[in-house]
């Protein structure tokens, strides 16, 4: 269970209230909560902790909610976008296996800008020869080299944009990934590169929905790498911890 931060009183001694209620030093509570919030200030395998210090925290003018990193969605909880199509009032979105999932705009709770970055690691093989005193002394100065074979292991880094559709009906969140998505409905508005397209998505959907919030707080540095690592995605953790901030600021 984590407990995070979603709000701090302005005043210069916050933090060392939050570290007298905490245990901990002034100086961590600082790092914690340095950057855009929301932030996870503490985490508890069993949670059972974390109500008192909560209480407390709220008490002193801090905005606070818990998380249960499991229940966090992740792209297999999603719809994931293959293409989409804007009609009066809804949009129809067509995932991977040609399923069509309807979305009202009026069910449009939040869309969320971000990046996800996928490293895959792959081993490469390569062969040489390299000169064997033992062999090119037992051939006569025959054979000089042998070959020899090496394995390496190259991280190659991928990073894509995205948009997510969260939604206040219960329905499975929609995620649109920029290079997965098929961009044949903006029609004569269709850019040259896929980010552009995304973009001008985001847009559309913003103009269809006009009531629904949008971030981006996600794609910006340092608010992921500033989460503490959990059995979740670290991207998954921060769509769904900025989702619940807003619904506690609401």
């Amino acid at each position: 269970m984590l407990l995070v931060i979603v709000r701090s009183p302005p005043d210069p001694g916050a933090f060392a209230r939050a570290a007298g209620i905490t245990g901990l030093v002034v100086a961590d509570v600082r790092r914690r909560l340095a950057g855009s919030l929301p932030r996870v200030l503490l985490s508890d395998a069993s949670g059972t902790g974390l109500a008192a210090a909560g209480e407390a925290l709220t008490e002193a003018g801090f905005g606070v909610l818990t998380c249960e990193p499991r229940d966090v969605p992740t792209d297999r909880d999603r719809v994931v976008a293959r293409s989409l199509d804007f009609h009066p009032g809804e949009v129809v979105v067509v995932d991977g296996l040609g399923n069509q999932h309807v979305c009202p705009v009026t069910a449009i709770e939040l869309l969320q800008r971000g990046n996800r970055v996928t490293v895959a690691v792959e081993t490469v093989k390569s062969t040489e020869r390299r000169f064997d005193p033992a062999r090119a002394v037992l051939s006569g100065g025959i054979l000089l080299t042998k070959k020899v074979e090496t394995r390496s292991t190259v991280e190659r880094e991928s990073r894509q944009a995205f948009l997510l559709i969260q939604r206040r009906d219960g329905e499975p969140e929609i995620i649109l990934y920029e290079r997965k998505l098929q961009y044949h409905f903006l029609g004569a508005e269709m850019q040259p590169t896929s980010f552009a397209n995304l973009q001008r998505t985001a847009e559309r959907l913003r103009t269809a929905a006009p009531v629904a919030a949008f971030d981006d707080r996600v794609g910006r540095p340092g608010f992921v790498s500033g989460l503490p690592p959990t059995a979740v995605d670290p991207v998954d953790l921060a769509l769904h911890l900025v989702l619940l901030a807003r619904r506690v600021e609401a």
